[in-house]
C-alpha cells in the first residue's frame, strides 16, 4: 500500500467511525426521549436514583420474573415504575408491597413509596 492509499484508508475509517458514533448517539437520544408505551398500571412505585432507561432494565428483569406481573413501564424523569398486574375475572393479582420492595432492592435501588392506582385499594401513597 502506498502512502496515498494508506492515508485514504485511514481517512475512511475515521469518517466511518464518526458517522457511527453520531448515529449511535442519536439513537440513544431518541430512545431516552421517547415516551414509554402507556399501560394500564395498577401500582406506581417511586424509586429514587432511577434516572435512565439503562437503570430501569435491572428493575424490569427482576419484576418480570414474577408470574403476577403483566407489564412494566418507567418514567425516568419522575423516577417512577408503573406495574400492571395480571387480572383474572375482574380481580387484580397484586404483589405484596414487601415483595415489590425486595425485588427493587435486589436490583440495587430503594423504594420511597408505593401508590395503588385502582379503586379497590385507597389511592394514596403508602410507605413500603
Amino acid at each position: 500500500m502506498d502512502t496515498f492509499e494508506h492515508m485514504t484508508h485511514r481517512w475512511f475509517i475515521r469518517w466511518w467511525a464518526t458517522i457511527c458514533f453520531f448515529v449511535g448517539l442519536g439513537a440513544v437520544f431518541v430512545a431516552y426521549s421517547a415516551p414509554n408505551k402507556p399501560i394500564d398500571a395498577d401500582v406506581e412505585v417511586k424509586v429514587p436514583g432511577l434516572v435512565c432507561p439503562s437503570c430501569a432494565i435491572g428493575i424490569k428483569n427482576y419484576l418480570k420474573k414474577e408470574i403476577n406481573v403483566k407489564d412494566i413501564a418507567f418514567d425516568v424523569k419522575k423516577e417512577i415504575v408503573f406495574i400492571d398486574f395480571v387480572q383474572v375475572k375482574d380481580r387484580v393479582h397484586y404483589l405484596k408491597p414487601d415483595k415489590i420492595v425486595s425485588l427493587v432492592k435486589k436490583a440495587g435501588y430503594e423504594v420511597k413509596s408505593i401508590k395503588y392506582l385502582h379503586n379497590n385499594i385507597p389511592n394514596r401513597y403508602n410507605k413500603p
